[in-house]
């Protein structure tokens, strides 16, 4: 895995921590809670993207001219 991937899931992860603070504080608990799912739905879209090169990786390895 890419340091890059990290670091871009955690920076998405600290953005949107940051709007569902915002979003609390202003009394939207309905739209952070929405924030939140959105961004965790966008998070393990990148987590299956992985998997799946991974996989695919793995297959070419076993495989047999």
């Amino acid at each position: 895995m890419e340091p890059d991937v990290i670091i871009k899931i955690a920076g998405f992860g600290l953005i949107i921590a940051i709007v569902c603070q915002v979003l609390t504080k202003a009394g939207r608990e309905d739209i952070a809670t929405l924030a939140t799912i959105a961004g965790i739905i966008v998070v393990l879209f990148t987590i299956v993207d992985l998997a799946a090169n991974l996989l695919s990786r793995v297959q070419d390895v076993f495989l047999f001219p």
